[in-house]
């Protein structure tokens, strides 16, 4: 029987297509490994606060200058 060599090195040279998929999957693996440890945390104290009262000025402002518009129209 015919003895088949195992190659100790990397395999075969692979194409420039699935190098780069391969690079790209190693890449989003790492990505997702690092994401998965990461919680973020919940907004709260006065800079929640503050984003809330801007948040409420903002559509407030909104509502305003949109009546305002409609009352100009007619």
């Amino acid at each position: 029987m015919e003895s088949q060599s195992q190659p100790s090195g990397p395999g075969p040279p692979l194409g420039r297509r699935e190098e780069a998929r391969r690079m790209i999957d190693r890449a989003e693996r790492n990505w997702q490994q690092q994401v998965s440890n990461e919680q973020i945390p919940a907004p709260t104290g006065p800079r929640a606060a503050f984003r809330w009262l801007l948040l409420a000025i903002a559509l407030g402002a909104i509502v305003f200058l949109m009546f305002q518009r409609l009352g100009q129209l007619g």
